[in-house]
């Protein structure tokens, strides 16, 4: 007897205008910050009233709190993307496989990522309670990654790893912060974090030492 599987529903209408929300509030938030924060604004992106927000968020908290989780959840998935392929790799790799994918995702891909480096969060929200967690998880991901290689000898020791990962996190940040600057690339940003940290690698076109 032949069984068919049912085809997975497409997005709805309502899911396709949420996203429209979503999109235009990470590229004004991007823009603008929080202080500039409009509400009008962001519909007027999206091409909708500014009703909808309210009817899909139901308030300016609201949004900014799926934007952000939104942005995590992005970072987290590069994160994965990275690391899944190197489950056997040495500590080193896998450190810099990770800061490489940190640095994609707020150098070159997404508005979303950008606004969780720079926004601040919201006092309440549903979504604020997932994009809590996700921090919680993304974080304690990077402290296992740092404790590693500080047991492998990849970079110092005598440092609690949490504290190497906000560092870590604040060199990373402040360099992608930056990246607009002509020639500036994620493989330049990953670089100059594994100098910082481990001590300057040999340049394949300088044939340095």
């Amino acid at each position: 007897m032949r069984t068919m599987s049912a085809a997975q529903p497409g997005p709805t209408k309502g899911d396709r205008t949420r996203r429209r929300l979503l999109d235009a509030a990470a590229a004004h938030l991007a823009r603008h910050g929080q202080a500039g924060v409009s509400l009008s604004g962001i519909a007027a992106e999206a091409g909708l009233k500014t009703g909808s927000v309210y009817f899909h968020f139901g308030s300016k908290d609201e949004l900014i709190a799926t934007v952000l989780e939104e942005g995590l959840r992005e970072s987290l998935r590069h994160l994965d993307t990275a690391l899944t392929p190197l489950s056997g790799a040495d500590p080193g790799t896998r450190l810099w496989a990770a800061v490489r994918a940190h640095l994609d995702a707020l150098v070159e891909l997404s508005e979303y990522a950008a606004v969780v480096l720079t926004m601040a969060e919201p006092e309440s929200g549903v979504a604020l309670a997932a994009y809590r967690s996700l921090k919680q998880h993304y974080g304690g991901q990077w402290t296992e990654l740092v404790d590693d290689a500080q047991q492998a000898g990849v970079i110092a020791t005598g440092v609690e790893p949490r504290l190497v990962r906000d560092l870590l996190f604040g060199a990373m940040n402040a360099v992608a912060d930056g990246s607009g600057r002509p020639g500036r690339s994620a493989e330049d940003c990953t670089a100059a974090i594994r100098a910082l940290l481990a001590g300057p690698t040999p340049h394949p076109d300088r044939g340095d030492p």
